[in-house]
Formats: structure tokens, C-alpha cells, sequence
């Protein structure tokens, strides 16, 4: 057998390993298919991160006994129970949740709770808008009034600034029943304005701020929950966030806004203070684009991954920095850094 014939013979038998592998993976999905449907009946948990974790660190044991890098299984691991959460979500009532706004996040909510069974619709003040976004997602489309009559649930997906004045518009329609909720990304300011809004019979009302960006299925991802007016409702939020895989983490405005800070604040900052420098250092080092692109590194491979869709959400990024109360403690922080490690540059030299 020539070596040409070796090699064929041998990639015939990785096809029919690989093939198998699909096989494989079929079967489990088709597994949580029914373990999904018994999570349903039962009102269990769609996402159980201690016992993913536990798996886990089973299967990395037994990849090292086989001479597996483990991180290679933990890999495919978590993209398979990813995947399984994913095929899992459901609405635990027949509940009726009305997204007024019809950007990125209100879809993949609005797309994630239609997937799972809930009654969506999405509306706004542009109808052709709020239209497509609908028939995107398996949602349908409502006028304002008549969506906020139906909704059990309504959800402000609009910028943060825009919120208290729907409020104020919307509350002699508002069922003391219901619950507002809104998805902004800073809150003191807006909750404090919220807070002076509600009266006697108002709907209770909570500010929610999902942790991630506009993910296919954010199934295990955590939410930001800051209770304005949250009793009656909060067992029933708390079925939701189980039936769609999400964790809860209750906090108050202020500290959201403190934390945030860091976690999104000086995140982007960082993001836009290398996009500006590189800039700046490209020029001045007359460097090559083409030479710069052949040069790159794998972590800034992903830095650039990072910060190119960070400019795709400018307009967001720069909301949350204009009205996050901590934003100048951020730029100062920043050149405190900055002039520390160009002292400490200084002293090593």
C-alpha cells in the first residue's frame, strides 16, 4: 500500500468516527428534547450550572485517563449543554408579555419567550417596524393600546431615557395586575424617576438588566433584577426566569450603577482607548494595514473581535456612559492607571 492509499484509508476511517460523533450527538440532543418536556411538568430548572460543573469535571478526568486534552472535552462539553438548554426553554403559565420596542434585545427576549411558549407580541410607535421585528421572531404585531390591554407583562425596550415619559403616557391604560418592566443598562436615575411615577394603583414595576448582549440563547446567562414595586409578582417572574434558563441577581439601583462601572464603563473605555491609541501609533509608526493584519496576534484576534462589536453597539455603549452617575470616576480611574504605569515605566528604565 503506497502512502497516498495509508492516508485515504486512514481519513475514511476519521469520516466514519466523525460521522458516528454526529450520531452521537443526535441521540443526547433528542435526550434533552424529553428531559425538556419533563422540566416543563415538573417547573424544574432549565439551566443546573452545579451539576453541568459536576459533568464537567467527570468527563475531564476521564479524557485525561485517556490521554484527551481535557480542555478539548470541557470544550464540546459546554457547547453541547448549551445547546440542550437552548432546545429546553419554557413559559411556565400561559403568560402574555408585550415588548414595546423592537431593537436587538427586545427580539432575542421576545424570540427566546415566543420559543418557549409564552404569548408575545411587540409594538412601538413605528408599526412597520415593530411588524418585522414580530413576524421575526414568532411574535405578533399589536398597536400600543390594544398590546398593553392584552399584556399581562409589559416590557419598555427602549433607551433608558425614553422610559419614564412612556410611563407617564401609558399609566391610565396600566392594569394594577400587570408588570412593567424595562431592560435598561443604567439605573438610578431612571428608577428614581419611575419611583415618583407610581402611585396608588399602579402595577408593580421592576427594572431589569439582562447581562448579555443579543446572544442566539442566553439559557444560563445572569439578569440584573432591581425591585421597584416587586411582591405579588416576584414568585411569577421567578417561574419565568426558571422556565427560560436566566438567574436572577437582586440588587439596588445604586449598586447596579456602582458595579457597572467597572463592568461595562471602563470595559468599553478600555475597548475604545486601544481603538484611538492604535490609531494614533499606526499613523505616527507609519505602520502598514496589510503588514499590521499578517502580524496579529491570536489575543488580539479576539480583541478586535470584541471591540468591533462594541462600535456595531455604539449608540448603547455611549447611553450607558453618558448616564451611568459614575462615569467621571471612571475617566479618572483611568488616568490614575495610566499615569501609574508610566511612572512605574519610568522607574524600570
Amino acid at each position: 500500500m503506497t502512502g497516498g492509499d495509508a492516508a485515504e484509508a486512514l481519513r475514511s476511517s476519521l469520516l466514519r468516527i466523525d460521522r458516528s460523533l454526529v450520531s452521537l450527538i443526535a441521540a443526547r440532543l433528542n435526550i434533552a428534547d424529553v428531559l425538556g418536556g419533563v422540566k416543563r411538568s415538573e417547573g424544574m430548572p432549565v439551566y443546573d450550572r452545579a451539576r453541568e460543573l459536576t459533568v464537567a469535571s467527570l468527563l475531564a478526568d476521564e479524557a485525561r485517563s485517556l490521554g484527551v486534552p481535557d480542555s478539548l472535552i470541557k470544550e464540546i462539553y459546554f457547547m453541547l449543554a448549551r445547546e440542550s438548554r437552548c432546545r429546553q426553554l419554557y413559559c411556565p403559565e400561559a403568560l402574555r408579555v408585550a415588548f414595546y420596542g423592537y431593537g436587538r434585545m427586545a427580539r432575542m427576549l421576545a424570540g427566546m419567550m415566543s420559543h418557549g411558549g409564552c404569548w408575545v407580541a411587540i409594538t412601538g410607535r413605528n408599526p412597520e417596524k415593530a411588524q418585522e421585528a414580530a413576524r421575526a421572531v414568532g411574535a405578533r404585531y399589536m398597536e400600543p393600546r390594544r398590546a398593553i390591554d392584552w399584556a399581562d407583562m409589559l416590557v419598555y425596550a427602549v433607551p433608558s431615557t425614553a422610559v419614564p415619559e412612556l410611563l407617564r403616557e401609558h399609566l391610565p391604560m396600566l392594569r394594577e395586575s400587570m408588570l412593567v418592566a424595562d431592560i435598561a443598562s443604567v439605573k438610578t436615575p431612571l428608577v428614581e424617576k419611575i419611583a415618583l411615577l407610581l402611585g396608588e394603583g399602579s402595577p408593580e414595576y421592576v427594572s431589569l438588566h439582562p447581562l448579555f448582549g443579543p446572544l442566539s440563547c442566553p439559557a444560563g446567562e445572569n439578569v440584573a433584577v432591581v425591585p421597584v414595586r416587586l411582591e405579588g409578582w416576584r414568585p411569577r417572574l421567578e417561574k419565568l426566569f426558571t422556565g427560560l434558563g436566566l438567574n436572577p441577581v437582586y440588587v439596588t439601583a445604586e449598586e447596579h450603577d456602582r458595579v457597572m462601572a467597572v463592568n461595562q464603563v471602563l470595559h468599553h473605555l478600555v475597548y475604545d482607548l486601544y481603538r484611538e491609541a492604535a490609531r494614533i501609533l499606526h499613523e505616527k509608526l507609519e505602520i502598514d494595514p496589510g503588514r499590521s493584519k499578517e502580524l496579529v496576534t491570536w489575543s488580539l484576534k479576539k480583541t478586535e473581535n470584541i471591540a468591533a462589536r462594541l462600535e456595531q453597539l455604539h449608540s448603547v455603549v455611549e447611553e450607558i456612559r453618558r448616564e451611568n452617575p459614575y462615569t467621571e470616576e471612571v475617566f479618572k480611574a483611568l488616568s490614575q492607571a495610566l499615569q501609574r504605569l508610566a511612572e512605574a515605566q519610568a522607574g524600570d528604565s
